[in-house]
């Protein structure tokens, strides 16, 4: 079940209810003048196979070909290093 903090509770106490969160696997609730505005939980990293799955096949060919093509405008006018 979720804990509820003000956003008082949650500005004051910031370093405490991120330990709560990430290392008790806690949810947090924070509410502003009794409404609940979000909602803090923690995130599992990805894995390696996960961010190459999660991008892969993202861009079409053309938009792979449109966004090399401003990078290469970028680098000539110096806006953009070699990356």
């Amino acid at each position: 079940m979720a804990k509820t903090v003000s956003a008082y509770e949650a500005r004051t106490k910031f370093g405490e209810i991120l330990n709560l969160v990430y290392y008790k696997d806690m949810e947090i609730i924070v509410e502003k003048m009794g409404k609940p505005m979000i909602k803090m939980i923690k995130v599992s990293p990805l894995t390696f196979e996960e961010k190459v799955a999660k991008y892969a096949g993202s861009w079409s060919k053309k938009e792979s070909n449109t966004i090399e093509k401003e990078a290469k405008k970028l680098r000539k006018t110096g806006k953009l290093s070699n990356v």
